[in-house]
C-alpha cells in the first residue's frame, strides 16, 4: 500500500513520520523544492512527547521518507504509464486556503490508480464541493482529528497530544466503509503508527463539532493574539466564545446537522488542553500569511446565506479579520 502525504505542515510531517516508523511505505510532497532538499540531506524529525506515546523524555526521532515537491510530484504523476507506480492512498493535509482548482486537477492525475483514494483534512467547509467537480465522490473521504502537532522547524514536528481520527464519506455508509479493503488496510496502519481511527457514517456532524469550535478559538485568538487558554479566563472574551457558539449551533439546527450534546464543554475542554498553544489563525496573522478566515468564520457566513439565522457575531469577525489580512495585502 503505497500512501502520499499532500502537504508538510505540522500535521502532514506528523502523520508521516509515524506511518514511516511504522513501515509504511509513504512519500511526502512539500510545497517548496528548499523544504524537500533540507528533508532529503537531514531527513525528517519528530518528537513524541509525553502526552501521545508515555514518553517522558521526548525522545527525538528521525525517518528518511521520499520527498516530492508539488512540481515533482505532478510531473511524475503525469509521466507515469503503469496506474500500479501511482498512490493508493493520498492524505491531503493542506490548508483549505491552498485547495485551489489547479490543486484539484493535480490530484485528478495522481488518483488514477483504480480504487484510491483522496483523505481530506481540511477543518473549514466547501472544499469538497470544489474537488468534486475534478475527482468521483467514490474516491474522496473525509477526516475530522483532534491530533496535537507542533512545527519545530520545516523538517522537526512534535506530538504535542493525542487525540481520536474519525473517516468518512456520508454517502456510502458504515458497512460500505467498513468493507473496503483499503480503507480497513490504511486503518491498520494507523493504529501500528500510534493514533486511534474510527470510521464513521455521520462525518458531517464530526466536521461541524470541529468546524464551530475553530470558529470561536481561531478568529478571537487571532485578533486578541492571546493564547488558547486565556480565552475563557477574561469574562469579556468567554461572553464572545458563548455568543459565536450560539450563533453557529442556531446555523448547525437550521440545517439539520447534528452536534455533539457536550460541544461547548469540549470547546472548554480544548481549550485548557492547548492553553499554551498558538492556534494556526494567530500563528498565520503573526507570520502576515493569509488565514484560514474565508473557509471557518466564512463558510458559516455562506451556508447561513438563503436561510432565517442571523450571525452579526461571526460576520463582525470576519470583517476584523479581513482588515487584519488587508493591512499587510497592500503593502
Amino acid at each position: 500500500m503505497k500512501i502520499r502525504v499532500v502537504g508538510a505542515g505540522a500535521m502532514g510531517m506528523l502523520l508521516a513520520s509515524r506511518l514511516i516508523s511504522a513501515g509504511a511505505n509513504v512519500e511526502l510532497v512539500t510545497r517548496t523544492i528548499g523544504q524537500a532538499q533540507l528533508i532529503r540531506e537531514q531527513g525528517l524529525l519528530f518528537t513524541a512527547g509525553a502526552e501521545s506515546v508515555n514518553n517522558s523524555n521526548k525522545d527525538i526521532f528521525k525517518v528518511t521518507p521520499v520527498v516530492l515537491c508539488f512540481e515533482e510530484a505532478a510531473a511524475s504523476a503525469e509521466a507515469v504509464k503503469e496506474t500500479a507506480e501511482l498512490p493508493d492512498m493520498i492524505l491531503l493535509m493542506l490548508k483549505q486556503t491552498s485547495i485551489t482548482e489547479e490543486l484539484a486537477a493535480a490530484m485528478k492525475v495522481q488518483l488514477r490508480k483504480p480504487g484510491s483514494k483522496l483523505v481530506c483534512f481540511q477543518n473549514g467547509i466547501g472544499h469538497i464541493e470544489l474537488l468534486q467537480r475534478y475527482i468521483p465522490q467514490e474516491q474522496l473521504l473525509v477526516a475530522v482529528t483532534t491530533e496535537g502537532a507542533l512545527k519545530h522547524s520545516p523538517h522537526h514536528v512534535e506530538h504535542t497530544g493525542r487525540g481520536m481520527t474519525w473517516i468518512g464519506d456520508d454517502k456510502s455508509g458504515i458497512q460500505a466503509i467498513n468493507d473496503n479493503t483499503l480503507v480497513k488496510k490504511f486503518k491498520k496502519l494507523m493504529f501500528d503508527a500510534g493514533f486511534t481511527v474510527n470510521l464513521s457514517n455521520n462525518i458531517t456532524s464530526k466536521v461541524w463539532n470541529k468546524l464551530l469550535i475553530n470558529a470561536v478559538i481561531n478568529p478571537i485568538t487571532a485578533i486578541l493574539q492571546v493564547r488558547n487558554g486565556l480565552l475563557p479566563e477574561l469574562p469579556a472574551s468567554y461572553v464572545l466564545m458563548r455568543t459565536l457558539f450560539d450563533e453557529g449551533v442556531m446555523l448547525a439546527d437550521e440545517l439539520d446537522i447534528e452536534l455533539a450534546p457536550d460541544l461547548w464543554e469540549q470547546l472548554l475542554d480544548v481549550c485548557r488542553r492547548t492553553a499554551n498553544n498558538q492556534s494556526s489563525m494567530l500563528q498565520d496573522v503573526l507570520s502576515k500569511r493569509q488565514t484560514e478566515n474565508d473557509a471557518i468564520t466564512g463558510g458559516l457566513l455562506a451556508r447561513a446565506r438563503g436561510t432565517e439565522v442571523v450571525m452579526p457575531t461571526h460576520n463582525t469577525m470576519y470583517h476584523l479579520l479581513r482588515s487584519i489580512e488587508q493591512q499587510w495585502e497592500t503593502i
